[in-house]
């Protein structure tokens, strides 16, 4: 019998379990590209950091809610596009 295993990000992954492990690993990835855009930051008069909330029912179905001062939210936006 051929031994196949399926691993993501060096872990080894139950065939059944696969779905769910690619969509932790495109979320993580998503999670790290928008705190890499958003690294430093901060609120020019407050030094309040932005609070970025995603939302969806699945990765084709993903929307961004940005939380802070005017011009926090607009700076997170600039960068974000």
């Amino acid at each position: 019998m051929i031994d196949i295993e399926f691993k993501l990000n060096g872990r080894k992954v139950r065939p059944n379990d696969i779905a769910n492990e690619l969509e932790r690993a495109m979320l993580k990835q998503v999670q790290d590209n928008i705190a890499e855009k958003l690294r430093g930051i901060r609120d020019p008069e407050t030094g309040e950091a932005p609070k970025v909330t995603v939302k969806g029912r699945g990765l084709n179905d993903l929307s961004f809610e940005v939380s802070g001062s005017e011009a926090l939210v607009a700076e997170v936006k600039r960068r974000l596009s």
